[in-house]
């Protein structure tokens, strides 16, 4: 198995997702998950940080499917809720 590389819309998205799941980070735009990973750690990161992604190599974003429940676009409650996990993961890491 090859590791999968993705490619993230902005530098922060793609430093937060490699943060949250300890992968590595090129700098830019891609991170690099090792041949096993967590795909619900995976979608969770992508979902928090609220980027686009795609394959390395693709051309086009992917966009992650709705699990039950999910609406779109996201209430101002939700988009708190989803900064304040941001900072409470970043938080934890600190302390």
């Amino acid at each position: 198995m090859r590791p999968l590389r993705l490619l993230f819309e902005t530098q922060e998205a793609a430093r937060e997702v490699a943060f949250m799941l300890r992968c590595e980070y090129d700098g830019c735009n891609m991170v690099t998950l090792p041949p096993v990973h967590d795909i619900l750690a995976l979608r969770t990161a992508i979902e928090l940080t609220g980027s686009d992604f795609c394959f390395d190599g693709d051309h086009y974003p992917l966009v992650l499917p709705l699990l039950d429940g999910e609406l779109l676009p996201l209430s101002d409650q939700q988009r708190v809720d989803r900064v304040t996990q941001k900072a409470e993961l970043w938080w934890s890491e600190i302390s």
